[in-house]
């Protein structure tokens, strides 16, 4: 009965921890994609908007709560809560744990900035939000590292073609971040000092 539970709560761990990536890279996906205007075709019905995105964004919280429990459940790993909450603490894998213990607290943070997001302001809260980013790159280096699946090719697809997708759409959110300060018109007041040095200059 031992070996079955053991067996249970080890599948759960395992797929509690791929479903909570394949969301967050979705939702990662579907926030690039908003950012850099990217609409569904006028035949179709809007299936980009900020309500797919915080519901990805719940799906993978839920799951990640499933998969921290199964893990902590699981006879085999026998880890304590400081080994789940504490960077370095763990006995399995210390290094590529600390990965997935920073990416969830800076995945917390993100979620408490959105919750106060009318008292600490807009700009403050997008600034925030590009920490999403830095959680998809933690969760990816942890799941490489402890994943007992990382070797299998299913596994190495989702993370190759996760890398892909949100890689390109980054590019693609840079370079029309880099045309827009590029097309921006100089302010008024700027273009009025500008004046006097360019006809010192000359």
């Amino acid at each position: 009965m031992s070996a079955i539970w053991q067996t249970v709560t080890w599948d759960v761990a395992r797929a509690g921890g791929f479903t909570t990536y394949l969301l967050l890279t979705l939702a990662v996906i579907v926030g690039l994609a908003l950012s850099t205007q990217i609409q569904s075709p006028s035949r179709w019905p809007r299936l980009l908007n900020s309500e797919l995105h915080n519901f990805l964004t719940l799906l993978s919280t839920i799951f990640l709560v499933i998969h921290v429990l199964a893990a902590w459940i699981d006879p085999f790993t026998k880890f304590s809560w400081n080994a789940i909450l504490i960077p370095l603490a763990s006995h399995y894998r210390p290094e590529w744990m600390a990965f997935g213990i920073v990416a969830l607290y800076l995945g917390i943070a993100i979620g408490i900035s959105t919750w106060l997001r009318k008292r600490i302001g807009y700009k403050w809260w997008r600034r925030l939000h590009v920490l999403t980013l830095a959680v998809f790159a933690l969760a990816t280096v942890h799941g490489i590292g402890t994943g007992s699946d990382t070797q299998t090719w299913w596994a190495l697809g989702i993370y190759l073609v996760s890398i892909a997708l949100v890689g390109t759409l980054l590019c693609r959110r840079m370079l029309s971040l880099k045309g827009k300060r590029k097309h921006t018109p100089l302010h008024p007041d700027r273009r009025i000092n500008a004046a006097p040095r360019a006809a010192r200059a000359l």
